[in-house]
């Protein structure tokens, strides 16, 4: 979240820590398997390293592989995410 602070716009900011928040909650629980706290972990990493390298922050598309992983409540839990979004920038 501190790369949040210095790369994330103030509204986006505040999205995005909220579900960094949650996520990294989720996945400690502790009858999460620990090969799915792994995926997390990498994932969370790539995502560190995405926007650290970009100048502005403007996210990434999922790739088709990515989206057909994701079971139906992370599908919807992605499209709320992305109409949460959406309405910052209006």
């Amino acid at each position: 979240m501190r790369l949040h602070r210095t790369k994330l716009p103030v509204t986006m900011r505040s999205l995005g820590d909220t579900y960094v928040r949650r996520e990294f909650r989720l996945h400690y629980e502790p009858d999460v398997k620990e090969a799915h706290r792994e995926m997390f972990l990498r994932e969370w990493h790539g995502y560190c390293q995405t926007i650290s390298a970009q100048e502005n922050v403007v996210g990434k598309e999922l790739t088709s592989e990515q989206r057909g992983k994701l079971n139906n409540e992370q599908k919807k839990q992605l499209g709320n995410l992305e109409k949460e979004a959406k309405s910052l920038n209006n």
